[in-house]
């Protein structure tokens, strides 16, 4: 049982929804995607970054992963509807990222009884948010798996390689074409 596995064991007196199941079944066939996201993130905050976007960070892993990932009923390759749910797995599994990636309010946070802190007055239109539990205890100091996620290294897509430019006589210019 991994910690994906785990924490849905936790959430599953409080009822699992559709969502929430669906986003079980695309882990449980794709659990690449939980480790590349996360690696990125390690990454980004590493090279100096003070925040991100998951949103973009799974556009970007529907890129660079070397295969279409779905699950068994799915017709969306990586469905965006499935990203609110990763951004709270990924602080539930790894609080060091809470506060570092932008949430909005989501059916994901009833999923997994958690909420999103409310703006400070010094800043009330505060882009990154720490994620909370329902009651108002912090992440860290909630539930944690017996199971910690330990990303594994993902194959990726080579990646692309920029054509050479070649230089093409127009009339008595020159230009620079790709």
């Amino acid at each position: 049982m991994d910690a994906v596995d785990e924490l849905i064991e936790h959430r599953r007196p409080h009822g699992i929804s559709p969502m929430l199941s669906r986003v079980h079944r695309f882990h449980r066939t794709n659990p690449q995607v939980l480790d590349f996201l996360v690696e990125e993130l390690r990454d980004a905050r590493a090279s100096g970054w003070e925040k991100t976007s998951l949103g973009s960070l799974w556009h970007h892993a529907r890129w660079v992963l070397t295969q279409k990932y779905s699950a068994p009923g799915e017709t969306f390759v990586m469905s965006n509807n499935l990203f609110p749910h990763y951004e709270r797995i990924i602080v539930i599994l790894h609080p060091d990222l809470n506060g570092f990636y932008g949430m909005a309010k989501s059916g994901a946070d009833l999923d997994f009884g958690t909420m999103l802190e409310t703006p400070s007055r010094e800043h009330p239109k505060k882009y990154v948010r720490r994620l909370l539990w329902a009651d108002g205890t912090s992440i860290e100091r909630g539930w944690r798996p017996a199971t910690a996620h330990t990303p594994q290294p993902v194959a990726r897509r080579e990646r692309v390689q920029r054509k050479p430019m070649r230089t093409v006589r127009l009339g008595t210019q020159l230009s620079k074409s790709e």
